[in-house]
């Protein structure tokens, strides 16, 4: 079976890296930013590698092909596509660049650069039968309460919430469908419930096991944890 082939299905990749990185003060793209001498991108195309998944198509933010081909480290990309103002027209323009014969596409955040491979492969192979969509997710640990500012106004109930990861990954008409829809959302899942919901789709969406590692980088705190992680410190 090839790189571009799971369960004989052809499968395409988009690694969403339009980010600003404006959150962390970093004065540069987020995806650029480095971690244990690599780009976060590097080590996203890395785990995409080692995952034995299809060269992505890499979404960064306009003007910054250069720069986003040189980080790329020589690892393998299908593309450089100029992202959008929202993430939903970031992951539009993605898949709009894939091959038309491609039937299963994975999202994945370069933002989250230590994914393990597994958690990507157990993602992309949970989409079959009448799978319409799938997602690494974790269990929530802290207690979750409702506030109004900073005053608690009630304790919510844990026990069927999940913190959902990337890659997220789709049946192609499906996701097709649901970016031509009108709205953006900041989860790509959002976007396939919102189509079964209408009742425009029918089929299960459903999680794996995420990880840890797969932590995403949105503040200086996170990138400081993502760091240590990369570099051994913990």
């Amino acid at each position: 079976m090839s790189r571009g082939e799971r369960d004989g299905r052809r499968v395409g990749v988009v690694l969403v890296a339009a980010g600003d990185g404006v959150r962390l003060g970093a004065g540069c793209p987020k995806a650029l930013i480095e971690i244990a001498g690599r780009s976060l991108l590097s080590h996203a195309l890395a785990g995409l590698a080692a995952a034995d998944l299809p060269p992505p198509v890499v979404v960064h933010p306009v003007g910054s092909a250069g720069d986003f081909s040189a980080a790329s480290a020589g690892l393998p990309v299908a593309a450089f596509v100029a992202g959008g103002v929202t993430r939903t027209g970031s992951v539009r323009a993605g898949v709009t660049a894939l091959d038309t014969g491609v039937e299963v596409v994975a999202i994945h955040d370069a933002a989250r650069p230590l994914t393990p491979p597994q958690v990507m492969r157990a993602a992309v192979d949970a989409v079959r039968g009448d799978v319409l969509a799938a997602a690494p997710a974790r269990p929530v640990a802290d207690t979750l309460k409702r506030v109004d500012q900073d005053e608690i106004l009630a304790t919510v109930d844990r026990t069927a919430l999940v913190g959902v990861q990337t890659p997220q990954v789709f049946v192609r008409w499906v996701l097709d469908a649901a970016l031509a829809q009108p709205g953006d959302a900041t989860d790509d899942l959002a976007l396939v419930e919102g189509l079964v919901a209408q009742r425009k789709a029918e089929g299960r969406m459903v999680t794996v096991t995420g990880s840890l590692l797969g932590h995403k980088v949105t503040y200086p705190e996170d990138l400081a944890l993502v760091r240590a992680i990369a570099e051994g410190r913990m």
